[in-house]
């Protein structure tokens, strides 16, 4: 009987690049995430053997060696470059990988891997509860990220995080009545969130300024009542971002007729966006489709 793992994937509402440097950031676990069964095989080969599937489908296999963790085989070598990362980590730090017994390791991802649901942090959160390590040690020796997504992967509901002088989680209750107005749309440009952080990420260091305000929202926006009140956040932190990033907000550049407020989401410029609209649900999805854009989800439909 395989050991089985489960983490959940994520949105981050508010505090994108900021929340790298020590700004409380409002983040949103989803209903879709990342399954792991592990289990040990008498073999006599002490071997990894290492599959992930995207939505039960196959999509990458490897094989490593346990002893020195070497790529024995693989179908895909810049995914298995990084899974051996992971797997160091686990070696040096945990009990883990100890023994001459081979591991199977089977992970499913539950939503496409270009969606930026956090294939990557589901998969850390899952290694790092297997391996019994704090999994914000295993995120931050392997990647540049804020560690929110991993806080996402194991909280069961809406967090305020922040990651300074390490991180801190803070459970909050999101619920009002204006959830039905809220909907998440996929732009379909794939963003490199490593790549985006080291290219806009020094953009916003030393903006102390900005970064309290950004706070200051974060911890308001979940305990918006109104439509309006929610709406004034989210402008107010796109307004936030677009000055200190030098870049155009999401609803000036590409939708500028769209009733309602919009926000971009984690790396600016192509993955998720957020958008409210006061009228009938059926608005919003003919307008988003009338552009090309079919992939929406109403809030309480991918969030937990």
């Amino acid at each position: 009987m395989p050991n089985q793992f489960y983490s959940h994937g994520k949105l981050l509402i508010t505090g994108e690049y900021f929340v790298l440097n020590g700004a409380t950031a409002f983040a949103v676990p989803l209903k879709l995430g990342q399954g792991m069964d592990v289990e040990l095989v008498n073999d006599d080969k002490s071997l990894i053997y290492w599959s992930t599937s995207v939505k039960e489908q196959p999509w990458f296999s490897a094989v490593f060696s346990k002893a020195n963790l070497s790529i024995v085989e693989t179908n895909n070598r810049k995914s298995s470059e990084f899974i051996q990362k992971l797997l160091r980590f686990l070696k040096d730090k945990s009990a883990a990988l100890n023994g001459s017994q081979s591991v199977r390791i089977l992970a499913n991802v539950e939503f496409p891997m270009e969606w930026g649901f956090g294939s990557s942090s589901t998969l850390i959160a899952n290694l790092a509860q297997w391996a019994k390590i704090n999994p914000y040690k295993l995120l931050f020796a392997t990647t540049n990220g804020s560690g929110y997504d991993v806080a996402c992967a194991l909280s069961s509901g809406t967090i305020l995080y922040k990651n300074h002088p390490k991180p801190e989680v803070v459970k909050v209750d999101f619920n009002p009545n204006i959830l039905n107005k809220i909907y998440f749309i996929y732009l379909g440009q794939k963003q490199n969130s490593s790549a985006s952080i080291e290219k806009l990420g020094q953009k916003v260091s030393g903006r102390n300024v900005e970064a309290h305000k950004i706070s200051a929202i974060s911890k308001a926006i979940f305990k918006s009542t109104s439509l309006r009140e929610f709406e004034a956040l989210i402008d107010e932190h796109e307004h936030i971002l677009a000055t200190t990033l030098d870049l155009e907000p999401i609803k000036q550049k590409l939708f500028p007729d769209f009733d309602g407020s919009l926000k971009s989401l984690g790396a600016w410029g192509g993955d998720f966006i957020m958008a409210t609209h006061s009228g009938e649900a059926s608005y919003v999805y003919s307008y988003f489709k009338g552009m090309g854009l079919d992939v929406i989800f109403p809030y309480n439909h991918i969030a937990i």
